[in-house]
């Protein structure tokens, strides 16, 4: 029989040594710290499943509104009717009111439009005061009503009719050019739209009246770099 040869007693002191040391005790700052980040993840799991509790279930008709009101603004922004009824048309004729008894009248009408009446009224609500104009006019054999209600501190709407029927409403806000301080409508939002041939009417509109602004720009800064060119001399 073999017997195991007796390790040397310094080799077993260094086997010995080479055991892992027990661990330091926790102070009780670390025992708190951690108590404290365990309840807080806890709470935390807990805010986030009462949140889940509490929500309403999904309302389909509500879900039916969201999707109809994205799709309208979608139609009319890619369809350029929020350009054409929401900037083009009232920019151009919100003064129309203040410009109609002019015997040069006419030359401010950029798109064709005839049988013309336009007032400027105003419409009280519970904080101001709303400047409304009212625009009728006949343009391919239809009878529109354009009502553009500038609420002030730069927002307002705009309303379309076909006769006695509204085809669209948007809101719409009043901003400002980056250089010359000029000041223009821009579509905001649709409030009603009803689908018809109105739109292409008024994209019409709206081209005859944006190619007539581009003419006028045009001419704008065709005179200035002639007054300019009078006066500088490159030698």
């Amino acid at each position: 029989m073999f017997w195991k040869k007796k390790q040397p007693a310094e080799k077993q002191g260094a086997a010995r040594s080479d055991l892992p040391a027990a661990p330091e005790p926790k102070t009780e700052a670390q025992r708190l710290n951690e108590a404290a980040t365990a309840l807080a993840a806890s709470l935390r799991a807990y805010s986030e499943a009462a949140y889940r509790a509490a929500q309403h279930s999904p309302d389909a008709e509500l879900q039916a509104a969201h999707s109809k009101w994205n799709a309208a603004h979608r139609l009319v922004t890619e369809g350029r009717v929020a350009h054409a009824l929401g900037r083009s048309l009232p920019q151009h004729m919100e003064s129309w009111p203040f410009w109609i008894e002019r015997e040069d009248f006419k030359k401010y009408v950029g798109f064709a439009a005839s049988d013309i009446n336009a007032n400027r009224t105003k419409e009280a609500d519970s904080v101001r005061e709303i400047n409304v104009s009212t625009i009728e006019f006949t343009f391919k054999d239809v009878r529109y009503r354009l009502i553009i209600r500038n609420r002030g501190y730069r927002t307002g709407e705009v309303e379309l009719f076909t006769g006695n029927e509204r085809v669209a409403k948007f809101d719409i806000l009043k901003k400002e050019a980056q250089y010359d301080g000029y000041t223009y409508w821009e579509f905001m939002d649709v409030r009603a739209l009803k689908v018809g041939q109105w739109m292409q009417e008024v994209l019409d509109m709206a081209a005859q009246i944006d190619s007539l602004t581009r003419r006028d720009l045009d001419k704008l800064r065709d005179d200035r770099a002639r007054e300019a060119a009078r006066d500088i001399d490159l030698g």
